[in-house]
């Protein structure tokens, strides 16, 4: 085996295997040519094929000039990627130490039950952590693939330092905001159709984990397909909006159309049945018996609370959103 023939062998490596053959025998044919082009028409000259091989390049570089880059999570995604890896990562490691704070404060500080206690603590930390991390990786893997690669991939153009006194474009899609929203949005559908068993209260009771669950309500699970609808609805928004790149005034009409159905779901849900379900009965003969009436009127106060938050924040993106339309479109006289 000749140096060409090794050398197109070891960019096949790099190569998928449904078109490895094609890209090689093209490779091989181009090599022999330049090389016959160049009066050295001879593959025995080494130091012609030689030169040769290192002006046409590493082979990785090679392969992937046919296929692109080959990544988990590449670097357009990487940075929305990293930024939602931290919020999540520093929101599970505040509820670990809020629960180790509870468990402490419910333990006698003995030193094999503090050693105990902080143990259990770490491990649930520690595998929560590593849970959170696959389900981020496992969706941003998934965007990688379903988004376009020119909104992927920007080609390299010439930096020019007067961009920097440019003034943003307002219709220019936030690349960052959408991705995030599409991820939160897709854990917000894993959690509540496939795990919704997790959505409840956890506590030390003698050195043994006690989690109350389920406390959702008959009534929330009534409104959930609504909620897949419109989550779905807006996913598949966000995903083309990031294929188009730019808003446009059919863009916007949409996004206020979702919102103002967001609002209305919102406003039905705040005035129905309550959409929590844990009774003082659920924690009888346990630490929290004496708090009971206090859980009790939290599970019922803060899924208001979040309505009327999201409420309050779409109507105003709703009123951003027709600003925006209004002095986009001159009135005419």
């Amino acid at each position: 085996m000749n140096l060409i023939d090794k050398y197109v062998t070891e960019v096949g490596k790099h190569l998928p295997r449904s078109q490895r053959a094609d890209i090689e025998k093209e490779i091989r044919s181009t090599l022999e040519d330049m090389l016959e082009e160049r009066g050295q028409a001879s593959l025995k000259d080494e130091a012609a094929v030689i030169a040769l091989l290192k002006e046409y390049g590493e082979p990785r570089k090679v392969a992937e000039s046919y296929i692109g880059p080959r990544y988990l999570i590449g670097p357009r995604l990487y940075p929305t990627f990293e930024l939602v890896l931290k919020i999540v990562m520093a929101v599970l490691f505040a509820l670990a130490l809020a629960g180790l704070a509870f468990s402490l404060s419910r333990s006698s500080l003995t030193g094999p039950e503090l050693l105990n206690t902080l143990g259990r603590s770490a491990l649930d930390l520690f595998s929560g952590l590593i849970a959170a991390l696959g389900n981020i990786v496992l969706v941003f893997a998934i965007l990688e693939r379903v988004l376009p690669a020119k909104e992927l991939e920007k080609e390299a153009a010439e930096w020019n330092p007067a961009d920097l006194a440019k003034e943003p474009d307002p219709d220019r899609v936030s690349f960052g905001e959408q991705v995030a929203g599409i991820f939160f949005l897709t854990l917000f559908l894993i959690v509540f159709n496939v795990y919704p068993n997790i959505i409840g209260i956890g506590f030390f009771d003698n050195n043994r984990w006690v989690f109350i669950s389920p406390i959702l309500s008959e009534a929330f699970f009534s409104y959930l397909p609504w909620i897949n609808i419109l989550i779905l609805l807006q996913i598949g928004f966000s995903v083309y909006l990031l294929r188009q790149g730019m808003w446009n005034t059919g863009l916007r009409i949409v996004n206020i159309l979702l919102e103002v159905a967001g609002i209305a779901l919102a406003v039905v849900m705040l005035r129905g049945p309550e959409l929590v379900a844990l009774k003082a009965e659920q924690l009888a003969g346990t630490p929290l018996e004496g708090s009971a009436q206090l859980f009790t009127t939290l599970g019922n106060v803060i899924p208001m609370l979040v309505l009327t938050i999201v409420i309050i924040v779409s109507t105003v993106e709703v009123g951003q959103m027709v600003y925006r339309l209004l002095s986009a479109r001159p009135l005419s006289r």
